[in-house]
């Protein structure tokens, strides 16, 4: 019996006996209407129901996990959803959409190891995973990648054993397939403690059948080795010296306009790598300077998005800022030429869900650029014009906090979650509030304990406890622990969560035995507030 067809009855099992739930939302358009029939075919149906049509059918299963708040999924539902060959080509799978505030849809995203929102994942008939398509690609490329996975259903656990014990084994299509995998959204690609050094191998294995492919394992091996070499810098008990990468593929990329566009994902996001660059320091600014101008040059490419198109600046400002003290501003020519970029971004984005993404990406840039003003002046006039204004309220939150004003950053925390829409949002946005209550007015006992009351008196008990709903808890846990023994050690006051710890109590009693919700329930603590974790 399939893997998945055994999560499934395993899944049935676990939840109580409620109303059918929907995988396929209505995804409204800035108007407030659903999306029309001749764009993808969302599944209409629960989850089950939607692997059983799979496999009866013989199609593949394409999940789309998202949120109407989450930029990056506006990106995605504004670009690739609405290329025509993307939604042709999804006539040959069964779509599910799958909305992080649907019922049930936090115990899917645990279920499938989902880390954050989106995640695109690819089932075969079988309803095993075959791949996980990445972001901040070209639609082009997004096309290739769900062609190649009606082509070719081979999982990419299946590729990585493979490349780890039989390499001459894999096909060229699998170095695409590996290429194009979203490494980030998936702890368990890898088995731990996989060298880094595996990409490598991969693109040197890859680089005559598929330069594309070698340039991007390539990248990816950079990225790994960098991040292994930082975990390495924390960890005090490990003397393990770093492992510099060669820099002379990475200059032949810079070199290609053509493979910095089919890398664009890497080179826009990842500059800070470039210290695990054998180079002198000579040597490490002549790239970074190579870096920063090949990306910037192809920043107008029809083929980006309008929101990767100003990640460009993201090398430059990494790059300029690096070193220098929270004086230093941007040279007054490259602020007017970032903000001539921003404000034909920002004009030219009407729709009011695609603005989520391409205002959100001027706030980045903004704030990497140091223009405070230009951030708050963006966020404010966009509250009005935003389908999902509680996200930017946030971000004025977040700015007022670091100014030191108080009133003002609660007030926005307020705002923001009283504006929220859907179960698992408005715990997320409500875990902010009271997170910003425990920071700032850390002796205010009684709205804290209050806030986090109501909070779980709206919850869902069937999804609380389960994907990213469970790991907003464990993050508020951690910050209601330490504030708890503040307060006993440092005022001798014993803080009013009884009533608190009432209510999860019985949130936890609700759930079914033997299940992940149930699991996580269980690592309450005698006496805490909310669940324990990392």
């Amino acid at each position: 019996m399939p893997m998945a067809v055994l999560l499934l009855l395993a899944l049935a099992g676990c939840e109580q006996p409620q109303t059918e739930q929907t995988a396929a939302p209505a995804v409204p358009d800035s108007a407030g209407q659903t999306m029309k029939a001749t764009e993808i075919a969302w599944f209409d149906g629960s989850v089950e129901e939607a692997f059983a049509k799979a496999e009866t059918e013989s199609k593949p299963l394409y999940l789309y996990w998202g949120a109407v708040w989450c930029p990056p999924c506006q990106e995605i539902k504004h670009t690739v959803f609405k290329d025509s060959q993307f939604i042709a080509q999804t006539r040959q799978f069964v779509p599910v959409y799958l909305d992080g505030d649907t019922e049930r849809a936090q115990t899917w995203g645990e279920k499938f190891a989902v880390k954050g929102y989106p995640t695109m994942i690819i089932f075969n008939p079988a309803g095993d995973e075959v791949t996980r398509l990445p972001l901040g690609v070209d639609v082009s490329r997004y096309n290739s990648i769900l062609a190649l996975s009606l082509e070719q259903l081979r999982p990419t656990s299946m590729l990585v054993e493979l490349a780890l014990n039989a390499p001459d084994k894999l096909v060229p299509t699998d170095f695409k397939q590996l290429a194009y995998y979203s490494w980030g959204q998936d702890d368990k690609a890898l088995p731990e403690g996989t060298d880094p050094v595996l990409f490598k191998q991969l693109a040197d294995l890859s680089v005559e059948t598929d330069p594309e492919s070698s340039a991007r394992l390539y990248l990816q091996y950079l990225v790994q080795r960098h991040q292994a070499n930082e975990k390495a810098k924390k960890d005090e008990d490990d003397q393990t010296e770093p492992v510099l990468v060669s820099a002379d593929k990475l200059k032949g990329i810079l070199a290609d306009p053509e493979m910095v566009v089919a890398c664009w994902d890497f080179l826009s996001y990842w500059p800070e790598t470039t210290p695990s660059l054998d180079l002198s320091d000579e040597d490490r600014q002549a790239l970074q300077q190579q870096w920063q101008d090949a990306v910037l040059a192809q920043r107008h490419q029809p083929v980006l998005s309008t929101a990767e198109q100003l990640a460009a600046w993201l090398p430059y400002l990494e790059y300029y800022f690096d070193g220098k003290d929270e004086t230093a501003t941007l040279p007054e020519d490259v602020a007017a030429s970032l903000k001539v970029d921003a404000d034909k971004a920002n004009k030219g984005t009407r729709n009011a869900y695609a603005r989520q993404s391409v205002v959100n990406q001027i706030r980045y840039l903004y704030q990497r650029a140091r223009l405070n003003d230009e951030v708050k002046a963006l966020l404010l006039a966009e509250l009005d014009r935003s389908a999902s204004p509680y996200y930017f309220m946030s971000s004025l939150a977040a700015i007022a906090e670091k100014e030191e004003k108080v009133e003002e950053a609660l007030d926005w925390r307020r705002k923001a979650y009283d504006s929220a829409e859907g179960a698992a949002t408005r715990l997320q946005w409500g875990a902010g509030y009271i997170r910003a209550l425990v920071r700032l007015t850390p002796e205010d006992h009684q709205t804290i304990s209050a806030a986090t009351l109501a909070l779980l008196d709206e919850v869902d008990a069937a999804d609380t406890f389960s994907g990213r709903n469970f790991r907003v808890l464990r993050s508020l846990n951690k910050d209601l622990e330490k504030w708890d023994e503040e307060q006993i050690s440092e005022a001798g006051i014993t803080t009013q969560l009884a009533g608190v710890r009432d209510k999860l109590t019985s949130l936890c009693d609700q759930q079914a035995a033997d299940c992940i919700a149930r699991e996580n329930c269980m690592t309450l603590k005698p006496g805490t507030a909310v669940a324990s974790g990392e």
